[in-house]
């Protein structure tokens, strides 16, 4: 009726139906249109598959918004293009002319591609003006953090005296990394996730390589008051770009920037780098990646299990209370006798050395409930990327993966209703 109502209104000598459907996949099957057009003397008029309807190309689906939930949202974040086609048509008994899981594969690449075109000009219209190329702050009128807020003395005092472990006077509290107020902090978490990587042609069989090739995602979670927002990228440089226009389009600058790494001493610089000019910002050295560092080190340093064991067990407790100097001392004075290998040993030192900015008083950070890991990173790395994307025999080419970790972060983020329906994220923290 529509269509006839926009026709007529032409006031149009002839009506003639289009040879071509207008092709609809929709979350309860497939479908064909009739349209029309609209013709006078001059020729045609109007087009309802133009004007009524989205254009589409020569046998283009168009997309409905209970699709893409059904198909991206529910199938293709969780299980393989194949097994999501397989569903999807089983459930709308089309079987035979359903959705061919190489178009899905083909749809849900094209979506993520518009979603990382977007976010990336967002960030640009953000970023414009306040930072250059290099991540470098040039508006003088964003807050620069100042002096950081710590949590009150007597609560640190608290926590300090329900601690049984013997420190000497000062070193609690002489420790690089504070103990910040909760409430004016930004917790960052940002890691790299790399899944096995496509071969881009066959290789002879003659030919036996074993080095293990992968693709390179950046996922960086945040949270702020309880809220919390995931941001993809193909680099940290991209992530970090990211990053900047979403604490200015939240009005975060200003608060204390705590930021998680694995320690990598690629990403502690692009961090260092970008966010040289604000003032109050930190890097924490995630626990757990501490400790694998040094069971491995050891592993390769030590003669034998049962000597690497009892170098565990007193060096961990150095380190957990932020007692560096103390760790470094300890590992200096390993008897030669009990090492296999002087280089490893040398290079816990200086991983210590190059780090003991970064590595807090774990234990009076736990007993104050402040963060002492990017384990909520980890988390966010796995539901974006490793659950998907990690499973046997799946292989994946750069575009492709972050085409669909991109995808992967409008269900975390809660965004994909808004995106389906108006191209546009909300870009905002959300509980």
């Amino acid at each position: 009726m529509y269509q006839k109502k926009i026709l007529n209104q032409a006031k149009a000598e002839q009506f003639e139906v289009n040879k071509q459907p207008y092709l609809v996949d929709g979350a309860v099957g497939r479908f064909e249109f009739v349209t029309h057009c609209a013709f006078d003397n001059n020729g045609v008029l109007l087009d309802s598959s133009q004007l009524v309807f989205t254009p589409l190309k020569p046998k283009q689906f168009y997309l409905t918004m209970g699709f893409k939930e059904l198909a991206m949202i529910m199938g293709d974040t969780q299980e393989s293009f194949r097994k999501t086609s397989k569903l999807i048509n089983h459930v709308r008994y089309q079987q035979k002319n359903g959705t061919p899981f190489r178009t899905l594969h083909d749809q849900t690449q094209k979506e993520g591609a518009e979603l990382i075109d977007h976010l990336q000009q967002k960030a640009d219209d953000l970023n414009h003006g306040n930072f250059n190329a290099d991540g470098v702050c040039i508006n003088p009128e964003i807050p620069r953090g100042g002096d950081p807020i710590s949590m009150p003395m007597e609560e640190i005092q608290q926590a300090l005296s329900e601690s049984s472990f013997n420190y000497n006077s000062a070193e609690p509290l002489g420790n690089p990394v504070i103990y910040e107020d909760p409430s004016q902090t930004v917790n960052i978490s940002i890691d790299d996730v790399t899944p096995k990587r496509q071969k881009s042609n066959r290789e002879s069989p003659k030919v036996i390589e074993h080095k293990r090739k992968y693709v390179h995602d950046t996922v960086t979670h945040l949270e702020h008051g309880g809220k919390k927002y995931v941001l993809t990228g193909d680099c940290t440089k991209t992530c970090i770009w990211l990053l900047t226009a979403f604490l200015s389009y939240n009005s975060l600058f200003g608060n204390r920037l705590q930021i998680f790494t694995d320690g990598h001493r690629a990403l502690n610089a692009a961090i260092l780098r970008h966010f040289e000019w604000y003032e109050n910002m930190q890097i924490i050295l995630d626990w757990f990646h501490l400790h694998k560092k040094f069971k491995e080190q050891l592993s390769m340093a030590m003669k034998g299990r049962i000597l690497r064991n009892e170098a565990l067990e007193e060096i961990m407790p150095l380190l957990w209370h932020g007692l560096t100097n103390e760790a470094i001392s300890y590992l200096k004075k390993i008897p030669s006798n009990e090492i296999k290998s002087p280089e490893h040993i040398q290079k816990l030192v200086d991983y210590l050395n190059r780090n003991k900015s970064y590595i807090p008083n774990y234990d009076l950070r736990k007993r104050l409930n402040l963060r002492n890991s990017s384990n909520v990173g980890e988390k966010m790395n796995d539901l974006a990327v490793s659950n998907r994307q990690k499973k046997n025999g799946m292989s994946w080419v750069k575009k492709g993966s972050l085409n669909l970790a991109t995808i992967t972060t409008l269900k975390i983020n809660d965004e994909y209703e808004n995106w389906f329906r108006h191209k546009e994220v909300n870009f905002r923290l959300a509980a």
